[in-house]
């Protein structure tokens, strides 16, 4: 039990660090439609990796206890597997936290822009920046003017609802990966004080 214990040290160190970290702000945000392909990805390699892992933990045990001595029962194996699972689901968590963080600042920063250009094309304005310009054909410049501005606002417009459509695929995947943690979590920790409860 002792062996096991040293065993299972590290993994609770890691899931704790992990759940303790705190995304870090960014002002960088990818291309919109990079979000969910990016999310795809992360999400096929976990499913890859875990695959793997089982099959890494089936040798490790077997080498483990050849060459150690060490005995470890098919639940005991199973509750280190759900660690590496936990940690893996905790790392997600924290990068689908930035991805959002990053998707809000930019949300934030469109609507701003957005909210300029819709100022920017009040007729006074538009006048102000005519007068500014000194332009004989005033009401030419008045067309390119007002042309211009329309045609911002719709790419800022088209822009902003990708993100928020982005944003929202990714609040949906935290609230998904955090139910998947309290779940693994009220699982696997009332497993493991069955497993203390011996020393």
């Amino acid at each position: 039990m002792k062996r096991l214990l040293f065993f299972l040290f590290p993994f609770i160190l890691v899931v704790g660090q992990d759940a303790a970290q705190q995304p870090v702000a960014s002002s960088a945000y990818p291309a919109p439609t990079n979000q969910l392909d990016s999310i795809n990805v992360q999400l096929d390699k976990i499913g890859r990796s875990v695959d793997k892992l089982q099959s890494n933990w089936k040798d490790f045990f077997r080498s483990f206890s050849t060459n150690q001595g060490l005995q470890m029962t098919e639940r005991q194996q199973k509750l280190l597997m759900a660690f590496e699972v936990l940690n893996r689901a905790e790392q997600r968590l924290g990068n689908l936290q930035k991805i959002r963080m990053d998707a809000t600042e930019k949300q934030s920063s469109l609507r701003l822009q957005l909210a300029r250009v819709n100022d920017d094309l009040i007729p006074e304005s538009i006048d102000k920046y005519v007068a500014a310009r000194g332009s004989l054909d005033a009401e030419q410049l008045r067309d390119i003017r007002r042309q211009a501005l329309i045609k911002q606002r719709s790419e800022i417009t088209n822009i902003l609802n990708q993100v928020e459509q982005d944003l929202f695929s990714t609040n949906e995947e935290i609230r998904s990966t955090e139910q998947f943690l309290r779940s693994i979590r009220g699982r696997i920790f009332p497993e493991l004080l069955k497993e203390l409860a011996d020393l």
